[in-house]
């Protein structure tokens, strides 16, 4: 073990260190830095030495990066680094801040250049600059050029890693400027009292393996200071081990390539739209893989569930199609990243680029604006996904978005309802959509959705309720905006710059008779007519000049036209609305509050399908449905042998057949659509029927497997046999 401890000088004497494609980038934040700071600020000069860790690597000895030769014709071994790269990088940031600080000073110049040769880069035989610590792909030519100072041409940041290289420099420099503030004449003797803790008191265990295909395994395993991976980074680390392991060789360098160019794009993608986290980064993956793969949110697991997907034991011998199966998830990945920070950042200049027609593409990026202003459902995001890699031209999007921006209003802001409403329905429909295609399907679903969850009598009862707290419902906001847009007559891009949704911090929400009236207002507002209107919708507005206003008489509110701060000078056309009413009154409120109401009920009015007029709620009804579709037979055929089963059942927009005495877990539920059954399985539910059961024993005996199946009509016989095999095996056949 002795011999494997190493101060940082003897680990960079004659070493070259690569950081493997598979790892995550450079994630130390200001807090790792602090913590190495204070490792060194603990240190005597010359007395003690200070263990920061184990460092992993991997010895190149079969490819073209070693031995490498310098200039002078010293060589170096070379080694991928398995863990211990964010330290590393760190101290080498470090070494380069030090670096600059002492070629100022004639008694530090030497030092330099050997911080320089030593750690940072040397010259290759044609006498090019060769960085002894090369980072991944995508924040390779990044680290040379703004960290080292070498030209390769690199813009940026582009990405987060690129970021957090760039906030260490930026916290090293400023942790070096404050202690030449402190240490003013000895400054020159700290930077080399400095530098010698760093490169002959700092050890680390430097332990060595061989095993190239488990590398990347090995990795996973093991944290750097804490900073546990990412699920993308997992993700990443995964595609990039198969690749590997494919008894493809002439494909596996094209897929580790394809993997490092889509987490590439992401990471860029998402940077540049302000959404570069661990959140995003999750909620993209989600996503895409309800939309591709499976919506049934009770099966996602993160990056287990890609991993236990893409398994080399499910592709024995069928490694070329495990490798089209890749390609296929990196690509729509990749896509599905594009219209994620579309959705999410529709403000961006290049949001919707992919569509050419500007008459799609400016009322597409209003009404993305329209929902991101509501607060984007996660739900909505594997119909959008699917949506955006279909739908070319933008119609189909923009008809669509618009629906869903009716149901986030009526359901979650007006009605109140718990955020995860309807989740599961959006979550199915845009897996059975990335299927099918079936434009006119999605919208009538999403049309039927609305009138299940916010049915028209109830929508318009809403708003004839005259005991509502509207001031404090979660709509109201949302809902004054429409308004001001709609009095407006016009898109929010052409109003008043402070109307526009990047400025509505600037813009509150004020009650026109005050909550607390003074002698103006008493006459026409006793006590109980007071309370009866005060927080109506008809009540509020949207002000720039609330604190002005307050608790004024109406004629000091409504002011007259060249009077600033007053409503009929403001910019906001809601208040110049109601600068016209000559006094505020009952009849003035009852007049302003049908005419809201009627606006509201046309602006959120959802045209429902004929087939939600008659009951859906019997399986009748479905059997009918299926009859007009084509495979009538074989439901009521499924239905009988799921009746053997002891089930129970509920019949909503899908019909769900439960477990015997537990109502919570599912069997099965299936939704009756026009060209086939999207039928939900649930294995691990069927266990109790035989001791003998397992999950896999399940889905082989019946022919399904677990989470969502898209069941075309010519498929559904095999279902009723594999439903029979199933009953034989658990003898409830009879």
């Amino acid at each position: 073990m002795a011999d494997m401890i190493k101060s940082i000088r003897q680990v960079f004497a004659d070493r070259i260190f690569y950081v493997p494609d598979y790892q995550r980038g450079y994630a130390w934040e200001e807090k790792h830095c602090q913590d190495l700071l204070d490792d060194l600020e603990l240190l005597r000069t010359g007395n003690g030495e200070h263990y920061t860790g184990t460092v992993v690597v991997r010895p190149l000895t079969d490819d073209g990066r070693c031995p490498f030769l310098d200039s002078k014709m010293q060589q170096y071994k070379s080694f991928d680094i398995i863990d211990g790269q964010q330290r590393l990088t760190t101290i080498v940031i470090l070494l380069k801040v030090l670096k600059n600080e002492m070629e100022v000073f004639p008694a530090t110049q030497h030092i330099a250049q050997s911080i320089q040769e030593t750690f940072l880069f040397v010259n290759d035989p044609s006498q090019q600059p060769f960085s002894k610590l090369k980072l991944g792909a995508d924040s390779r030519a990044y680290f040379n050029e703004h960290i080292l100072g070498l030209p390769s041409g690199s813009v940026g940041p582009l990405i987060r890693s690129h970021q957090r290289l760039l906030e260490a420099q930026n916290r090293f420099t400023k942790y070096v400027q404050n202690k030449k503030q402190i240490e003013q004449d000895n400054y020159p003797q700290w930077l080399q009292d400095f530098y010698r803790k760093i490169t002959n008191q700092l050890m680390v265990i430097l332990y060595e393996v061989s095993d190239e295909l488990n590398a990347g395994v090995i990795f996973e395993t093991m944290n750097d200071r804490g900073k546990e991976l990412t699920e993308m980074e997992k993700v990443k680390n995964h595609l990039l081990y198969l690749a590997a392991k494919l008894e493809l060789p002439e494909k596996n360098q094209e897929l580790a390539q394809r993997v490092n160019q889509t987490w590439k794009f992401i990471y860029e993608k998402l940077m540049f739209s302000g959404l570069a986290d661990r959140r995003e980064e999750d909620q993209l993956m989600r996503a895409h893989w309800l939309m591709a793969y499976d919506s049934d949110t009770r099966n996602w697991d993160r990056a287990r569930s890609i991993k236990n997907h893409f398994h080399l034991k499910k592709y024995a011998d069928r490694h070329d199609v495990l490798l089209n199966d890749l390609f296929v998830y990196l690509d729509t990945l990749k896509k599905c990243a594009v219209v994620y920070c579309d959705v999410f950042a529709p403000h961006i200049s290049s949001a919707f680029s992919h569509i050419q027609d500007r008459q799609n593409r400016e009322p597409i990026i209003l009404w993305s604006k329209k929902l991101a202003r509501q607060g984007v459902r996660a739900a909505y995001l594997p119909i959008l996904f699917a949506l955006h890699l279909y739908d070319k031209d933008g119609k189909d999007y923009l008809e669509v978005i618009q629906l869903l921006e009716k149901f986030t209003f009526r359901v979650y802001l007006l009605r109140g309802s718990r955020s995860n409403t309807g989740s599961s329905s959006f979550y199915s429909r845009g897996n059975q959509f990335f299927r099918n295609k079936n434009t006119k399907w999605l919208l009538e679903e999403i049309r039927n959705l609305i009138a299940y969850y916010s049915p028209q009598t109830e929508f318009e009862a809403i708003f004839d309720n005259e005991n509502a707290n509207w001031y404090n419902r979660g709509g109201i906001s949302y809902m004054l905006y429409e308004y001001e847009y709609h009095l407006a007559g016009r898109d929010p891009s052409e109003l008043q710059s402070g109307t526009t949704p990047e400025n509505t911090k600037k813009i509150s929400i004020e009650h026109i008779l005050p909550q607390n009236p003074d002698s103006s207002w008493t006459g026409d507002f006793p006590p109980d007519v007071h309370k009866r209107w005060l927080n109506d919708y008809a009540n509020l507005t949207l002000t720039f000049n609330n604190p002005s206003l307050s608790n004024k008489s109406f004629d000091d509110k409504k002011g007259v036209p060249w009077e600033r701060t007053k409503y009929a000078n403001s910019p906001l056309f809601i208040e110049k609305d109601i600068a016209r009413y000559e006094q505020w009154t009952v009849e003035s409120l009852e007049d302003r509050r049908e005419k809201m109401k009627a606006w509201a009920l046309e602006r959120w009015h959802v045209d429902i399908p004929e087939r939600t007029i008659a009951p859906t709620n019997t399986l009748e009804v479905k059997f009918q449905e299926a009859k007009q579709y084509g495979y009538g037979d074989n439901l009521v055929q499924i239905h009988h042998r799921l009746e053997k089963l002891t089930y129970w059942t509920t019949v909503k927009v899908g019909v769900k057949y439960h477990k015997l005495g537990d109502g919570v877990k599912s069997l099965i539920t299936y939704y009756v659509e026009k060209d086939g059954l999207w039928l939900k399985f649930y294995p691990h539910n069927f266990l109790h029927f035989h001791p003998e059961l397992t999950e896999e024993k399940v889905c082989e005996l019946t022919g399904l497997k677990a989470g969502g199946n898209w069941l075309l009509p010519d498929r559904l016989p095999d279902v009723v046999a594999g439903l029979d095999r199933f009953l034989r095996f658990v003898g409830r056949d009879k």
